[in-house]
């Protein structure tokens, strides 16, 4: 049987700076007024660009993952991120999801996606199947609301607007996540700088 200790939940990510956190906060706090305790907020300090979640591991895995993640990001220069605009998974009736999309360098996020699967493949990670949808996600609704307050919570979020909020991903973080009664609680393992272009002098 395994101990606590055995074991570490993990995921990787890419993580939103300061002001862009600020802005999740104030997005959620709208939001709040329009759907009262309806919906398990996120805690905006908390907020990241899951590249790749890995779930329970080893901890005797820890090094090969690293030194997977680090073959990974060799030729992804840093990009350039912003917010779209506020969505919902799970349809007007059965709104499950509120998340804000990203964009920018989308395309050079994707690939640092691909990449990233198919370094953790080699040391034994299924590649993700489904699409990859670059989002921040805000809060999840509760499994007893009605589907009556799920179509009002869906109404709200379509009259957000988001504010124009951009950042630059620099590196990507190996993170630990543990749940707790107030909700997931995440520690950053190990970071991964992304290369800088060398500039080619005249």
């Amino acid at each position: 049987m395994n101990t606590p200790t055995d074991h570490v939940r993990l995921f990787v990510a890419c993580e939103v700076p300061e002001d862009a956190r600020e802005t999740i906060g104030e997005i959620i706090e709208t939001l709040k007024d329009r759907s009262g305790s309806a919906v398990r907020w996120i805690r905006p300090e908390g907020v990241h660009v899951t590249l790749k979640f890995l779930g329970e591991v080893p901890v005797r895995q820890l090094p090969a993952i690293k030194l997977a993640i680090q073959e990974a990001v060799v030729g992804h220069s840093p990009f350039e991120l912003e917010f779209s605009n506020i969505g919902t998974f799970g349809g007007r009736e059965g709104l499950r999801i509120m998340w804000v999309g990203i964009a920018g360098d989308v395309l050079r996020l994707e690939a640092l996606v691909r990449a990233v699967n198919a370094a953790l493949a080699v040391v034994g990670f299924e590649p993700e199947r489904r699409p990859f949808r670059p989002h921040l996600t805000l809060g999840r609704v509760r499994d007893e609301i009605s589907t009556r307050q799920r179509a009002e919570i869906e109404v709200a979020v379509g009259k957000m607007d988001v504010p124009q909020t951009s950042w630059r991903t620099a590196h990507v973080s190996l993170m630990r996540s543990r749940l707790t009664t107030q909700g997931a609680m995440y520690e950053v393992l190990a970071t991964f700088p992304l290369r800088v272009s060398q500039l080619v002098q005249p």
